[in-house]
């Protein structure tokens, strides 16, 4: 149990470290809101080309593209 503790502490430190970084770079000029969105838009599009090579998986493809699909919102 404290190995999927430890596991979704680090998957919750890596997603807000990017989205905190991608804001960053918006905020300085570095990127546009449009290519923020672009590369939310590519992850999604890798995890649909990932989710078909490890179905045993698919509950973690669906909470990755629910957290990606939030970011696209914003």
């Amino acid at each position: 149990m404290i190995a999927v503790q430890a596991a979704a502490a680090g998957n919750l430190v890596a997603a807000s470290t990017m989205a905190a970084l991608l804001r960053c770079l918006v905020q300085k000029g570095a990127l546009s809101a449009h290519d923020i969105r672009e590369i939310y838009e590519t992850a999604l599009l890798l995890l649909e080309q990932q989710q078909g090579t490890t179905p045993e998986h698919a509950d973690a493809f669906v909470a990755a593209r629910a957290a990606i699909e939030g970011g696209l919102v914003r």
